[in-house]
């Protein structure tokens, strides 16, 4: 039978190998908790990741549809917004904090500000290439009507005849010269480019005046109202093309920054917090 000594020895061993299992079981439990934790931390990193990639490709879309529109721009664009909304709903079944959920409430509000941006950039392109198809096909049909009604009347000996080719000559360039500026504006979209198209306008109607002044045959005057119903209504195309352009113009800068203020509540709210989080889960 052991005595004092030796039963002392035994218990005190049997405590410290108790002890040491319920430390290690302790700390691989600690160990397992902060792994699964980890591993829903880097879903939630993940995901947020994914927010952000497809805010960028969304925004890429629109500017590229803006410079070429094309069907693969207009895909794509869809194509980036239902990865947004999919990649936040998931986001938003993970988070639990009232913190993270006031972040989220602000990201949605300010991207929802920014996809009705995103569809009036692109609604504004798609009635400006309308408009530029209307006014090319208008312009030709006035320039039909100069070339096939107006000018075979001039033959020789008839009165004023250098008159009044000079003056339709100089309307025929100006209309040219007019849908020159409406193109250009929609390239540069600059005040200089916006006043050419106004001069050549009133360069029009002004060499148009004379000539209607120099023509006095009865004739002629069925072909001159169709010449100047048709230039009305090419001019009145040409100037809402410059106002649309104008006003894609300015929501392209406003969007740009729409993009921008989505982008820093991803980058200085939602992200800086997740990576406090993990440095603390870590530390």
């Amino acid at each position: 039978m052991p005595d004092k000594k030796t039963s002392f020895f035994i218990g005190l061993l049997t405590a410290v190998i108790i002890v040491s299992i319920l430390g290690f079981y302790i700390v691989a439990r600690e160990k397992n908790r902060i792994a699964k934790e980890m591993k829903i931390e880097l879903q939630v990193e993940h995901l947020v990741r994914e927010i952000e990639v497809s805010v960028w490709e969304t925004a890429n879309a629109v500017f590229y549809y803006l410079v070429k529109p094309s069907k693969t721009a207009a895909e794509e664009y869809r194509k980036q917004l239902g990865d947004v909304k999919d990649f936040t709903a998931q986001y938003k079944n993970m988070i639990v904090s009232e913190e993270e959920k006031q972040m989220l409430a602000k990201f949605e509000q300010l991207w929802s500000d920014t996809v009705f941006r995103s569809d009036r950039l692109i609604e504004l392109r798609d009635e400006i290439a309308g408009l530029t198809e209307e006014v090319w096909n208008a312009l030709h049909k006035i320039d039909d009507v100069i070339d096939y009604k107006i000018q075979p009347a001039f033959v020789e000996g008839i009165p004023q005849l250098v008159e009044k080719e000079k003056a339709v000559r100089e309307v025929e360039v100006g209309i040219w010269e007019a849908a020159n500026a409406t193109t250009l504006y929609l390239i540069e979209r600059s005040e200089k480019v916006e006043r050419k198209l106004l001069h050549q306008v009133n360069n029009v109607n002004e060499f148009w005046s004379i000539y209607k002044k120099l023509y006095r045959s009865s004739a002629q005057e069925s072909h001159i109202k169709e010449f100047e119903n048709s230039w009305s209504k090419a001019v009145n195309l040409m100037k809402k093309c410059i106002t649309l352009a104008a006003e894609l113009k300015d929501k392209e800068l406003e969007y740009w920054e729409a993009v921008h203020a989505t982008d820093d509540v991803v980058d200085f709210k939602i992200q800086i917090h997740l990576k406090k989080r993990i440095k603390d889960l870590i530390s």
